[in-house]
């Protein structure tokens, strides 16, 4: 799912503070990695995904599901600006080593390591941490009180095996 596009979802059911939520496959699954490869069916089928519930939705209630602000700020620390400071402290420190033994062009050879070395353990952390619960519903959109949706014969189907 693309952070920039949330998606719309139907809450089927809650659990402590997370709710399992019925996604229609749209725009932004049409463009993940994974239905790019084929490996689910983008816009062909409903999907179960399980997220964390921070707005109190309500079974029934019409929500949109993205990518947990949290998560999505310390992904972008990882990726980007841990590298980046990474790059330029080895190059500083390489300046002033290099000018202390005297050795030209020290700063890019270190900054390069520095960068490649910090990259390493930062990207590594980001793949943890990309494949921990990172969805969340960020806003209630209608709370099915005045609804004109007709429930599908798959949401009769899931809630009867639910009793």
């Amino acid at each position: 799912m693309k952070p920039s596009i949330p998606e719309i979802g139907t809450v089927i059911r809650l659990q402590g503070d997370t709710a399992t939520v019925m996604l229609k496959g749209r725009e932004s699954c049409k463009g993940c990695g994974q239905a790019k490869i084929g490996l689910c069916k983008a816009a062909s089928t409903n999907m179960m995904l399980t997220v964390k519930n921070p707005v109190g939705a309500k079974v029934g209630d019409s929500v949109t599901v993205g990518i947990d602000k949290e998560i999505k700020t310390k992904g972008y620390f990882l990726a980007f600006i841990i590298p980046l400071l990474s790059l330029i402290f080895g190059a500083l420190s390489g300046h002033v080593i290099g000018r202390q033994l005297s050795i030209p062009s020290l700063e890019v050879v270190s900054g390069f390591i520095a960068l490649l070395f910090v990259s390493f353990f930062s990207f590594r952390r980001l793949k943890i941490l990309d494949s921990s619960s990172s969805m969340a519903i960020k806003s209630v959109i209608s709370d099915n009180r005045f609804s004109e949706c007709i429930e599908s014969d798959e949401m009769r189907r899931y809630s009867e095996y639910l009793v």
